[in-house]
């Protein structure tokens, strides 16, 4: 993407981070919010280890655009700087590379739950059938899901 007046690109917030400056997506425009799922996936790469069984919680009222939710997943399962996925189909491919890097583990530990508040703002936002193909893959890969 080519840099305009003001506007922050990948390479602007992976060089931020080698100065250890710390940047919030939560303000930044849609395209750099783009820009930043870029940035984590350079930084962090596709997630490679079995998820662990915790709580996961997915606030949904933070969600304003489909690309915040995958801002927001990557820094719920694999924190700051973390990537879990850039639209739907890197949000796929995300479980199938960990399968792969561990194909004699399972990808999602037993008692893993993702915890969606806020859910029908969220399924608002992302429109039903993106969001209920949302679900049903954490479903499928082992998640248990509680929508609240």
């Amino acid at each position: 993407m080519k840099r305009t007046k003001n506007t922050l690109t990948a390479d602007d917030i992976l060089n931020a981070w080698k100065l250890g400056k710390e940047i919030d997506w939560r303000p930044l425009t849609v395209p750099e919010k783009y820009q930043w799922t870029s940035a984590c996936m350079r930084h962090s790469g596709i997630p490679n280890r079995t998820i662990p069984a915790f709580n996961y919680i997915i606030e949904g009222n933070q969600v304003t655009h489909d690309v915040d939710f995958f801002c927001l997943l990557g820094e719920v399962f694999f924190g700051y700087k973390g990537y879990f996925g850039g639209g739907l189909d890197a949000f796929y491919d995300c479980f199938i590379e960990i399968g792969m890097r561990e194909p004699t583990k399972v990808i999602v530990e037993s008692g893993a739950t993702v915890i969606i508040k806020h859910h029908k703002e969220l399924a608002k936002v992302l429109e039903e059938d993106y969001y209920n193909d949302i679900v049903n893959t954490f479903q499928q890969y082992g998640f248990r899901v509680d929508l609240e």
